[in-house]
């Protein structure tokens, strides 16, 4: 977010010094698979839209908050995102429009976006993970002709490893309707006209570092002047002017959010709960006298609940491992590293019967640990996870 200013600064600059100007983004817009990074997009996104955005290509990061997430920004702030060749399950409709048009200075201007088969999309969200990105090649075959039909100049937005999308060029051949190709995943500039196939091929990424212009002077019928080409790369770094105003919007925000997000940061966190005395003993030793018990927890998704963190790629995102392990809060608890003073710290994984009725080595001391276990459940089952959530409805799920 350190270069919202200094971006919003350089696009009012240049839309101040050229008369007509389309901004694209060739997909990756939102940032990893945690709440906080969730918060962070939603931030970006408000500002990115006072940015003006012409259309966004699709990257594997995009739904890492879901598809109703993106949905949701997209009818918020009025963005469209394309993609060729993404699907949804065995379905054969396209989970977005392949492409779009967009008209400046009477040039009809076509993008169309393909997301690379090889970058797995997985969300943060319970919704099963079924994405299915198809060949771009067949894709482009398929809608190509379509959009030449319908515009004067034709952009791809490529979501794929570099050395692909060249040798897609290369097969595409010339003719093949492509005008210019905008690589939008690995961390590269191309600071000069980059031709392939009679394709101009542009780059300007490292995690939104830097933002490429390509000034062109183009006929009416959507022909690039080879000699006007012109590529700027600019670098968001320090020496980059400012916007003020925004500055300090980011500033706040970040101030906000460090202070709600300060329960769970990091692995190495302060145990506040609990007792250097007392000790996390597993499941397998209280199997031994509630063997009934047992059986309908193997049932349970509790018992599966860190298997859906691999699943999801969130096994080291503190955020999510503090409910799907034992005792994270508590001193003696789950730590991602294990403590040879503490025999079976890494077997505390999964929501174990102690992650609701505490400490194994307190079970003699009294009979309250039914109730301790009820009012526990809201620890992990907030608002902001388990929104439908009702004791008796869950409870039945894992009654014993």
């Amino acid at each position: 977010m350190g270069g919202l200013a200094r971006r919003a600064a350089l696009y009012e600059s240049v839309r101040k010094s050229r008369p007509h100007v389309l901004v694209v983004d060739a997909g990756n817009l939102f940032g990893m698979r945690r709440e906080s990074e969730k918060k962070q997009s939603e931030f970006l996104a408000e500002h990115t839209a006072a940015l003006g955005y012409d259309v966004f290509g699709v990257g594997e990061w995009d739904l890492n908050y879901g598809l109703d997430f993106l949905r949701q920004i997209e009818q918020k702030h009025g963005f469209t995102f394309v993609n060729a060749n993404l699907h949804r399950g065995n379905s054969k409709e396209l989970v977005f429009p392949p492409y779009a048009v967009r008209e400046i200075a009477g040039l009809k201007v076509g993008f169309i976006s393909v997301l690379s088969p090889r970058y797995k999309i997985v969300t943060m969200t319970s919704e099963p993970d079924d994405f299915t990105a198809d060949s771009p090649r067949d894709a482009l075959d398929r809608y190509l002709p379509e959009l030449r039909q319908k515009a004067d100049l034709i952009v791809l937005l490529a979501q794929m490893p570099s050395a692909e999308v060249r040798q897609l060029l290369v097969d595409l051949g010339k003719d093949s309707g492509l005008d210019i190709c905008v690589e939008g995943h690995d961390p590269k500039q191309y600071r000069r006209p980059n031709w392939v196939e009679d394709v101009l091929l542009l780059a300007a990424n490292n995690q939104g570092k830097y933002i490429g212009q390509m000034d062109a002077m183009v006929s009416p019928e959507g022909v690039i002047d080879r000699e006007s080409v012109q590529i700027t790369i600019h670098a968001l770094d320090q020496n980059s002017p400012e916007i003020e105003s925004i500055v300090k919007e980011v500033d706040e925000f970040k101030a906000k959010l460090d202070a709600e997000s300060g329960k769970v940061t990091s692995f190495d966190h302060p145990r506040t709960r609990g007792a250097a005395s007392e000790k996390f003993l597993g499941m397998h030793t209280c199997a031994r006298c509630h063997s009934e018990a047992a059986k309908v927890y193997s049932q349970s998704g509790h018992a599966r609940a860190f298997q859906t963190l691999q699943a999801k790629g969130q096994e080291n995102n503190p955020e999510c491992v503090s409910c799907h392990v034992v005792g994270f809060d508590y001193v003696n608890g789950y730590d991602r590293v294990a403590d040879p003073k503490v025999p079976g710290r890494e077997q505390l994984k999964n929501v174990q019967c102690e992650a609701c009725h505490g400490y194994g080595t307190t079970h003699e001391r009294g009979n309250g640990w039914a109730a301790a276990a009820k009012a526990s459940c809201t620890t992990c089952h907030d608002a902001a996870n388990s929104p439908d959530f009702d004791y008796a409805t869950y409870w039945a799920k894992i009654a014993h």
